[in-house]
C-alpha cells in the first residue's frame, strides 16, 4: 500500500483511538457507585454501571484492534486479512480500518460460530 495511504490510516485510527479513551474518561466520572437515594435510585445506578460497563468493555476490544492495525502498518502487514493473506478491500479499511479480515472470510468465521 502507498505511504500516503497508510499515513492517511495511521492518522485515523490515532484520531479514533484518542476518541474512545476520551469518552472512556468522561464514562469513568459517571461509572461510580453513589449510595445517595432510595432504592430505585441505587437500582438505576447500578444498572447504568452495567451498561457503562459493556461499552467500555466493547471499547477497550476496538482499542486493541486499533493497536493491532497500527502495529501492522509499522511491519508492513496493514491491510492483509489475517486469515487467507489476501489484499483486505480499501473500501472495507476505509469504512473500519481496524479490519482483519476480508469480508468474506469474516462472514465464513461466524458460520463456523453458529
Amino acid at each position: 500500500m502507498e505511504k500516503a495511504k497508510l499515513e492517511k490510516y495511521r492518522k485515523r485510527l490515532l484520531e479514533t483511538r484518542a476518541s474512545i479513551i476520551n469518552e472512556l474518561e468522561v464514562e469513568k466520572e459517571y461509572f461510580e457507585y453513589n449510595d445517595q437515594g432510595d432504592i430505585v435510585d441505587i437500582a438505576d445506578a447500578v444498572i447504568s454501571n452495567e451498561i457503562l460497563s459493556r461499552l467500555s468493555d466493547l471499547d477497550v476490544e476496538k482499542i486493541e484492534h486499533i493497536e493491532a492495525a497500527l502495529e501492522k502498518i509499522d511491519k508492513g502487514t496493514y491491510g492483509i486479512c489475517e486469515g487467507t493473506g489476501k489484499k483486505i478491500p480499501e473500501s472495507r479499511l476505509n469504512h473500519i480500518p481496524w479490519a482483519r479480515y476480508t469480508i468474506e472470510y469474516a462472514e465464513q468465521m461466524e458460520k463456523q460460530r453458529r
